[in-house]
């Protein structure tokens, strides 16, 4: 009976063979009939790829992609590689027309043993394999086989054996999310595919077949390298390697790890990135179009701003809002057990001194605190955490909390070592920062929030958040233009404005409630005089305010309200940062842009950005505000930044309950705005002005711009314009200093539009006056021209406990 049944099975498999070959044939026949459309495109076929990200100077800091893959040319597959794959996976490749019969003989006589027909096991060529992965879905069915075969004949017959080769090594999955031997190479080796060794690319080609990971160099290392040295003693059977080369790769360690790459800073400018250039080009070309996009981001400002604004809102929760309970991971259902907890910030992991890194309490003493980062120990003394003034660590963490903690500067060799770190605290608060270069408006550096992965709001360009006193230079500029000097007085004091219903009710109110009687525009923008801010906007008017924040670059919704002046109508980081950077630039106005050009994977432009600047007010009206500006950080509120000893100027801004901070401030070449406050509008904390808050954020960041400077740069100042001159005038009154009454003045160099300089000398100056409350100072002073002036009602508004007092001297008056 058995010896029956063999020649039957015999003739039984070739009829299969020969029927399949005859399929094969007749459908290429019939491919050939149909000229099917995908097949045409093959000399052309490109495999999808990611889009890489270069930064300002040209070093790559991102990829996007659904898939890591590189495109590998067919000049840079070094032949070691070829000659691998074609060992491991076909050896007879360069011998068949894309159909293997003797390995389909195999395959069959594999197929009546398992009963499952149609499978991969063997009998497929390399070229098949391609024509699988690139048109077919893998089923287990032998009309698939059919098609898989005459699809790799038709390829034969249209691409040279390297083409293959090369799309198939594009094409294949080599594990850890790697497609392709180019990005295989790049994440195991840390090299090109085209540096490879002998032993590197044996054992890349021997992890081909290994869907279920067996071959993996990272989960399974001992199988790893019983396959590539197969593969090596192969290439040597074939006569590809001569034997001695094959055994001296074969005494090479296996030498793979992950070398992935980190991005290391630049989260929320990248993010943005992404989504101008979907919405521009769309997802596909995206994740799979290999573009090639320069962004306009500077790799050491982005770590300058990001390390400014970390560390500024940490120092500030530290040691102005006081200690905080942290989340404990236990209470709040996270985990049950701590040592579970995996943070999204541990991923790719590298520990670097002194960086502030998350890590969970594991033990608690009153001395000492046992925790962990990731999978390394650490230890927190109670001295480490004398900020909170507590005397014992008991009282302030316990089992599960999850911490923020500073590492030491000198990090341990050994991954056992316990890590010393002292305790900080994460901020519940938030802070943005974007810098610009003037004259250009390519944004140099963005942060949108503390820390992306918990967040991806990005607070510089997506939040409409009020601006305080920083939206005043507006209402200045805007009087400047109407022929007002910054010597020109105003009388700071209450004073009563119609509401939306007409009725007297709107007064605005300095902080602290002081007012200072009379004062030049000089003094009130500098210091910050919310009521004289209001009273000029009311008698430039509103609409014309308005306007002038339009044109320097203001996109949200403005109303010519009395409280504009106040900035309490939302506006975005990066209009303002766009506006004083037109003040930066006397007037001329630079359209931001974050990518200066995109090519595709040929490296064909597809898109170029040029500088886009339009004048859009005069120079030297603006130059009389830039100058009132860089009072600010002589005298102002912003005098924090004179430590960095540049020519600087800039504004602050605090919104009412301490809700927003802000400072803006430029230098002759970049223009930097910095926000802190909360997402859900409250407090920040008591007394947290733009000067306590965001200030010195800002100067941290500007240090480091400026240090990278050289002298000649670090001292530049701004240009004059040409019908601007400068007169010494006394820095209260604005008149003219004269020798007879310099001693008695703040002597100032004023700025002033040619012929408009004062010629009232400060021999007139009573210098008692200005000591005077405000409301013994009205009697001496002449209003201007439509100017509202104070009243009982404004007075009784503006602060009910002193308006007896007040009252009286207005009646005395």
């Amino acid at each position: 009976m058995r010896q029956k049944l063999i020649p039957f099975l015999t003739g039984l498999i070739w009829s299969l063979v020969i029927g399949t070959i005859l399929g094969a044939f007749s459908g290429w026949m019939l491919a050939r009939l149909l000229h099917i459309p995908k097949l045409d495109e093959l000399p052309s076929y490109r495999p999808a790829a990611a889009s890489a990200i270069f930064d300002s100077s040209g070093a790559k800091v991102a990829d996007f992609a659904t898939e890591s893959r590189v495109e590998l040319p067919p000049e840079d597959m070094p032949n070691s590689l070829k000659l691998a794959i074609v060992a491991a996976e076909d050896a007879k490749f360069y011998e068949h027309g894309g159909v293997d019969p003797k390995a389909i003989f195999r395959a069959v006589i594999g197929s009546i043993r398992t009963g499952r027909f149609g499978g991969a096991g063997g009998g497929s060529t390399l070229t098949q394999q391609l024509a699988l992965a690139l048109f077919l879905k893998r089923e287990h069915k032998l009309t698939r086989k059919i098609k898989e075969a005459f699809i790799a004949m038709d390829m034969e017959k249209r691409l040279s054996k390297d083409q293959i080769l090369t799309l198939y090594a594009n094409q294949i999955f080599l594990g850890h999310g790697a497609y392709g031997v180019e990005a295989a190479s790049r994440l195991y080796f840390e090299k090109s595919a085209k540096d490879l060794d002998l032993a590197q690319s044996a054992l890349l080609a021997g992890m081909i077949p290994s869907a279920n990971n067996k071959f993996d160099p990272i989960r399974n290392p001992e199988g790893a390298l019983k396959r590539r040295n197969y593969v090596l003693d192969r290439m040597a059977r074939l006569g590809f390697v001569p034997p001695d080369a094959a055994e001296e790769a074969k005494r090479e360690p296996l030498g793979a790890e992950l070398h992935r790459e980190k991005l290391e800073s630049g989260s929320y400018f990248l993010e943005h990135v992404r989504r101008q250039i979907e919405e521009n080009y769309g997802t596909q070309a995206l994740y799979t179009g290999g573009l090639q996009v320069d962004i306009t981001m500077r790799d050491d400002l982005q770590r300058a701003a990001e390390k400014a604004v970390r560390e500024g809102l940490v120092r500030l929760e530290m040691t102005r809002l006081g200690y905080r309970r942290p989340l404990n991971l236990i209470e709040s259902g996270t985990v049950e057990d701590p040592s579970d907890y995996q943070d999204p910030s541990w991923a790719q992991l590298q520990l670097r001194g002194g960086a502030m890194l998350r890590a969970v309490v594991d033990e608690v003493s009153r001395s000492r605190a046992r925790l962990h980062i990731a999978d390394h120990p650490a230890s927190l003394k109670l001295k480490d955490a004398s900020w909170t003034h507590s005397s014992s660590l008991k009282r302030i963490l316990k089992k599960g909390d999850l911490v923020l903690v500073r590492l030491p500067e000198e990090i341990p060799e050994s991954e056992e070592a316990v890590l010393e770190v002292k305790l900080l605290q994460e901020p519940d608060i938030q802070g943005a920062l974007l810098a610009m270069d003037n004259r250009t408006g390519a944004v140099l550096a963005m942060v949108g929030g503390f820390d992306f992965a918990q967040s991806k709001f990005n607070r510089a360009i997506q939040s409409k958040l009020q601006c305080g006193s920083a939206f005043k230079p507006f209402v200045y500029l805007t009087a400047f233009e109407q022929g007002f000097t910054p010597s020109d007085t105003l009388f700071d004091a209450p004073f009563l404005l119609p509401d939306g219903s007409g009725e007297l009710t709107y007064c605005p109110k300095n902080y602290y409630g002081k007012y200072y009687g009379v004062t030049t525009l000089r003094r009130a923008l500098e210091l910050s005089f919310n009521a004289a801010a209001v009273k000029l906007q009311n008698m430039v008017g509103g609409e014309n305010v308005v306007r002038t924040a339009r044109e320097l670059g203001i996109s949200t919704e403005l109303h010519p309200y009395p409280s504009l002046a106040l900035g309490t109508l939302g506006v975005r980081l990066i209009d303002l940062v766009r506006a004083y950077s037109g003040f930066a630039n006397l007037g001329e106005v630079a359209e931001p842009y974050f990518i200066s050009e995109v090519r595709d994977r040929d490296g064909h432009s597809l898109e170029h950005a040029y500088p886009h600047l339009e004048r859009k007010a005069p120079q030297a009206a603006t130059y009389l505000l830039l100058h009132v500006l860089e009072g600010v950080v002589q005298r102002g509120t912003g005098q924090k930044a004179r430590s960095l000893e540049a020519h600087l100027a800039g504004k602050t801004g605090t919104t009412d309950e301490y809700s927003d901070a802000w400072f803006m401030g430029f230098s002759p070449r970049i223009t930097v705005g910095v926000w802190v406050g909360r997402d859900h509008k409250a407090p920040i904390g008591k007394h947290m002005t733009g000067a306590e808050a965001a200030l010195p954020i800002w100067v941290d960041f500007m240090k480091s711009y400026l240090d990278g400077l050289d002298e000649d740069s670090r001292s530049e100042k701004f240009s004059v314009p040409a019908g601007v001159v400068f007169s010494a005038v006394d820095w209260y009154s604005g008149h003219l200093v004269v020798p007879a009454c310099a001693k008695d003045s703040r002597v100032i160099l004023e700025a002033f539009l040619d012929g408009t300089e004062p010629t009232i000398t400060c021999e007139d100056d009573d210098p008692t006056l200005r000591e005077l409350p405000w409301p013994f100072q009205q009697a001496y002073y002449t209003p201007r021209p439509n100017e509202p002036m104070p009243t009982p009602e404004a007075v009784a508004c503006v602060d009910q406990r002193f308006a007896d007092e007040k009252l009286e001297a207005l009646a005395k008056n």
